[in-house]
């Protein structure tokens, strides 16, 4: 019984760190209506989308760019040419690795 509730209290923590860090992104994906309620995989393609978009604008702004700005539009197409690549197989870690929901760990490290 002691087992079930540490599962479902580490899974609530889980969750709640997940979610949270979706309202954090939706927060800087530009919509109309702002207040416009998107579903996680929404909140995913529009952000992809709109990263793509600011990329498209620094390219176009900079074609003689500095070299940390040429650094960041190709470490930025990197990025996104791999989540439009094949799946790389998942590493799995083990729990001893994360933060525990009572840890003094700030959860924001933890992402």
């Amino acid at each position: 019984m002691t087992r079930k509730v540490f599962t479902n209290t580490r899974e609530r923590w889980r969750q709640h760190n997940v979610n949270t860090a979706f309202a954090e992104l939706r927060k800087l994906i530009p919509t109309h209506p702002p207040e416009k309620k998107l579903s996680k995989n929404e909140i995913l393609r529009l952000a992809m989308r709109y990263i793509n978009f600011l990329v498209q604008v620094l390219e176009k702004q900079s074609p003689a760019s500095s070299p940390s700005s040429t650094a960041l539009l190709t470490l930025l197409r990197d990025n996104m040419e791999q989540l439009h690549s094949p799946p790389q197989p998942w590493t799995l870690i083990s729990d001893t690795e994360l933060p525990s929901p009572g840890s003094s760990c700030d959860s924001s490290e933890a992402w």
